[in-house]
């Protein structure tokens, strides 16, 4: 992962930043449903920056996004859908603390990292 999440999406930086939420709380490897709560969680703390919520193909596709561009990590534990697909887990691709700094830096995020972090 590199330091700078700013060129990614707004929805892709709020999926990451549910995903350290969810690491802080070792609650990872998650997969995308449990990644949505942990971004509706955020919600108060990002009410002045996200109009609506993330749904979860929307989380599912950030999370795809996010492996692909090497700040997240998919994790195959071998768990199946109901029609037999696969259901991947992610984790983040970096220390923890390194992904909330990152966030922390981005003032749509600021206060949703402080709050992930406990600095609130």
């Amino acid at each position: 992962m590199t330091a700078d999440v700013t060129s990614l999406s707004l929805p892709n930086r709020v999926v990451l930043l549910g995903l350290a939420s969810l690491e802080t709380d070792d609650e990872t490897p998650a997969h995308a449903p449990a990644v949505r709560r942990a971004c509706r969680d955020r919600a108060d703390e990002l009410a002045e920056t996200v109009v609506g919520t993330l749904d979860e193909a929307t989380v599912a596709r950030s999370l795809n996004e996010l492996d692909a561009a090497g700040h997240a990590d998919r994790v195959d534990d071998g768990e199946t859908s109901a029609v037999g697909k696969g259901r991947p887990t992610f984790v983040i691709d970096a220390p923890t603390d390194d992904v909330l700094d990152a966030l922390a830096a981005d003032d749509a995020l600021a206060d949703a990292a402080a709050t992930v972090r406990g600095d609130d």
